[in-house]
């Protein structure tokens, strides 16, 4: 490894926005292992093609970066645990230097007309599974930080929807906001040990024309976050407003 490259990212919810975006700017900025997890395995393969064409453009090699997937139902805590041992496995002597979280269930889900079952499954996704993960990531971490100048990072995605729920929404709000609680619980925990825990809190829609919400201006936050030296005050969140969001929010206020 070179003495500018890290060691290892996992990322779990990969995806065309956000999650191949934040695996695509690690892997050009020389991370030297990329894992990605989703349900979707032939999407997966088209992410890892993704990451890996990133990296080539800005003349990192094929030999400096192994972009791996693994797919997983983030709903089935059997298989997650299986899963996390293979990773543990494929990391061999890599150290595990950032852990970003971006599953989530999206989509309607109408308060009290919302199916238990369904429910269920989705906090399964977004809580049960990602305090899987920080079980099985934290002590790796905490491992990673010794003896570095820079903090290892575990950071989690999120929306508005974990401080102002919507009711025709209140599944993924109610997911959101036990991630909020655990995120912050993480920090107060770890950030004394040199891992750095933070929540990208996106207001918007991610897509490409967004002026701010667009996925690699994200990824930009989420290497910001990682990249904080130790004993700076690390952000616990970081909050990104896209323009015709504050404006959609502005006019509903007025329609009230």
């Amino acid at each position: 490894m070179s003495a500018n490259a890290h060691g290892a990212l996992v990322l779990f919810g990969s995806g065309p926005g956000i999650g191949r975006s934040v695996a695509a700017l690690f892997a050009e900025r020389r991370f030297r292992k990329v894992i990605l997890l989703s349900r979707n395995a032939q999407r997966l393969e088209q992410d890892a093609a993704f990451v890996r064409q990133s990296a080539s453009g800005v003349g990192v090699s094929a030999d400096e970066v192994n972009v791996a997937v693994v797919s997983v139902d983030l709903s089935d805590s059997a298989a997650v645990a299986e899963t996390l041992s293979a990773v543990g496995k494929q990391l061999g002597d890599t150290p595990l230097e950032a852990v970003v979280y971006n599953a989530a269930t999206l989509g309607a889900s109408p308060i009290l007309e919302y199916p238990m079952e369904k429910f269920e499954t989705d906090l399964r996704i977004t809580i049960v599974s990602l305090y899987a993960v920080a079980q099985w990531a934290f002590p790796r971490l905490v491992k990673a930080a010794e003896g570095k100048d820079s903090r290892p990072a575990f950071l989690v995605t999120s929306g508005l929807l974990h401080k102002d729920p919507a009711p025709k929404m209140f599944s993924l709000a109610a997911g959101k906001a036990g991630q909020f609680n655990l995120v912050h619980s993480l920090h107060k925990e770890f950030e004394p040990k040199g891992v750095h825990t933070a929540l990208i809190v996106v207001g918007g829609t991610v897509k490409d024309e967004a002026k701010v919400t667009n996925p690699r201006n994200i990824a930009e936050e989420a290497w910001k976050l990682f990249s904080q030296k130790k004993g700076e005050a690390g952000k616990l969140e970081v909050t990104l407003l896209d323009p015709e969001y504050e404006q959609h929010v502005k006019n509903r206020e007025q329609r009230k």
